[in-house]
């Protein structure tokens, strides 16, 4: 009955998680850098020569004394006697001099840094000043931070104004949707364009009373997902197994079975603002036939493309069957 609340944080918790990953071990996507500084924050995988043949995996760090005059930055390593190796060269190091001619020659570029901390990096590149100057704006990056709320946000938009995605977790929409199932829900059509139809799959909030409260897991999502068989001003009937709209027999070929086997239903007219909604798997569905009519304000939107399984990738087809 539920489509379930956890699959529909997925993609935002992925996003979050790629961003911080980016920001911990690349160049945010909100770094703000120093123009005229030699030294960024990047830790890249380099691939160098190593002596026997084999390749050798190193780590390269940029320095402010390897800049050339166009600005650009060569990797080095720090070699044993305290210098710095070119990381695709064959190990040779500087002599005194021209250590001292490097040092001269980028003195200028070097004096405009600010302090560095341990792992070599400005102070600068952890925020502005007024983020260093919080308890934690020496160890937590604010370009780090921003990313991460800048992903999240943007992911919370899309979900509750364009779409989200959802996954099935029973079988009451069975053959439609088996368990497992994951499904992209869009929410535009309802909100600008047309008022829901007949055949319609929908998720919803259910009416109120319909499932009980959980006061002990704040992260419960009661969302269902059923198909609209009925709208406004219809009257539904279940007789001999069949669904009865407006007193019309309808061919239903996608519900389990082909007909409903373990109940019937009297005539139900549905009022103003309210839909009738019922599972494809009649005989194991929680749905308007228990409860009573949906309104239409607690539908959350549109069940449009299924993207899992892989065999089942495609659009969400209204039921003709229902017109």
């Amino acid at each position: 009955n539920f489509a379930a609340g956890m699959g529909s944080w997925t993609t935002p918790g992925l996003m979050a998680a790629f961003s911080l990953a980016l920001s911990a071990y690349g160049a945010p996507l909100a770094r703000k850098t120093n123009s005229h500084s030699p030294v960024m924050r990047i830790r890249g995988m380099k691939l160098r020569k190593f002596s026997k043949g084999r390749p050798q995996i190193s780590i390269a760090r940029l320095h402010p004394a390897q800049t050339t005059a166009r600005g650009e930055h060569t990797p080095v390593r720090a070699g044993a006697d305290g210098g710095f190796n070119d990381d695709f060269g064959g190990g040779h190091g500087m002599n005194g001099s021209e250590k001292a001619g490097v040092e001269e020659e980028s003195s200028g570029s070097a004096a405009s840094l600010s302090k560095s901390d341990d792992d070599g990096i400005p102070v600068e590149e952890y925020g502005p000043k007024w983020w260093r100057n919080l308890p934690w704006g020496q160890w937590v990056s604010f370009y780090d931070v921003e990313t991460v709320v800048w992903a999240l946000g943007l992911s919370t938009l899309i979900r509750l104004v364009i779409a989200e995605p959802r996954y099935i977790p029973s079988l009451s929409m069975y053959p439609t949707f088996d368990i497992g199932d994951r499904l992209i829900a869009e929410k535009v059509t309802y909100r600008f364009q047309r008022d829901p139809f007949r055949g319609d799959v929908i998720i919803f909030e259910p009416s109120e009373g319909v499932v009980k409260k959980s006061y002990f897991n704040p992260f419960a999502d009661n969302v269902f997902i059923k198909r609209i068989v009925a709208v406004a001003g219809d009257t539904v009937e279940v007789k001999n197994g069949k669904l009865r709209i407006n007193d019309i027999e309808r061919d239903e070929p996608y519900i389990k079975d082909g007909k409903i086997k373990s109940y019937e239903l009297g005539k139900v007219t549905v009022p103003n603002g309210y839909v009738f909604v019922m599972g494809d798997n009649r005989d194991n569905s929680y749905d308007s036939h228990v409860w009573g009519p949906l309104p239409v304000k607690n539908i959350l939107g549109r069940a449009s493309w299924k993207y899992w399984p892989p065999r089942s990738f495609g659009e969400v087809k209204r039921a003709e069957g229902l017109e």
